[in-house]
């Protein structure tokens, strides 16, 4: 029987009005690489793919924001800038249409070698499974290492997780376990952004930290999660030095980015946003 267990995680999509700044600011201010633009006429839609450090950032945004003829102005007019999906690499995407459909996963939509999965069926995470290879994408290299941003102590040299705030938290890490295949570990409490239950989930090479708000309808975790998004709240970077980080954010060449410092219970040291996109840093 085949099974949805990925093979890889494979982007977070940052969807946002201006797709060449960020591309840019990835590029510049967190040190990534970009290693593939393009163009996709029927949406009117802009991409860029880049790495920061290990993580690959699928950066879109409609090249005319106010056409609302367009599938993808309308989801930005609605939803605003920030993070989109989450995608994973799959063998068989067929193969494993069929599987969601004997699992009663309901599907979004889907195309050529990719599925969107229904936020319904996934706790609230809008999720992506594809067969596809990325165009140049250098992980298929033969010498691609995952640690090639390492010595560079103040931008990011991996992401540490991916933190989610879904509508349904519980129902979310149930598929992450129960249909991908993921492990959960003992959920422990945080008092930060705001009192919550967090649940680490590896699923295949990636850890999720799905959190819970103790208060389901006040607080920022709530607002988020009751609201317009694909259920991913912030990456949460590792850096060998986050004050260093953080004064490279400010002060550079190519866009300001204010760090605010984080209190020490908070298990973060800083939190950047960008176009709607939370970063938090962790200290190594």
């Amino acid at each position: 029987m085949y099974e949805l267990t990925p093979l890889r995680y494979l982007h977070t999509i940052h969807a946002a009005p201006e797709c060449e700044r960020l591309r840019h600011i990835y590029t510049d201010v967190f040190g990534g690489i970009t290693f593939h633009e393009s163009y996709y006429p029927p949406e009117d839609r802009d991409a860029a793919l880049i790495y920061v450090a290990d993580h690959m950032i699928e950066v879109m945004s409609p090249r005319h924001v106010d056409d609302m003829s367009f599938m993808y102005a309308r989801y930005l007019a609605k939803a605003g800038p920030g993070y989109h999906s989450i995608s994973f690499r799959v063998a068989d995407v067929p193969l494993a249409r069929a599987r969601c459909d004997e699992l009663g996963v309901l599907i979004n939509t889907e195309g050529p070698g990719l599925i969107f999965l229904h936020p319904k069926s996934t706790g609230g995470l809008i999720m992506e499974l594809t067969d596809h290879m990325m165009p140049n994408d250098p992980w298929d290299l033969p010498n691609w290492r995952r640690d090639w941003a390492v010595g560079r102590a103040d931008r990011p040299h991996a992401l540490a997780h991916i933190v989610c705030a879904p509508r349904y938290p519980e129902a979310a890490v149930r598929f992450l376990v129960q249909a991908l295949g993921g492990t959960a570990l003992t959920p422990h409490a945080v008092d930060w952004p705001e009192r919550a239950t967090a649940t680490r989930v590896d699923v295949a090479d990636i850890t999720l930290v799905v959190l819970d708000p103790a208060d389901k309808e006040v607080g920022p975790l709530a607002r988020f999660a009751n609201g317009t998004n694909g259920g991913v709240y912030a990456l949460a970077w590792s850096l060998a030095d986050p004050e260093a980080a953080a004064r490279r954010f400010a002060d550079n060449h190519t866009a300001s980015l204010p760090a605010q410092s984080l209190g020490a219970g908070s298990g973060y040291t800083h939190e950047v946003v960008l176009d709607g996109a939370r970063h938090w840093f962790v200290a190594d």
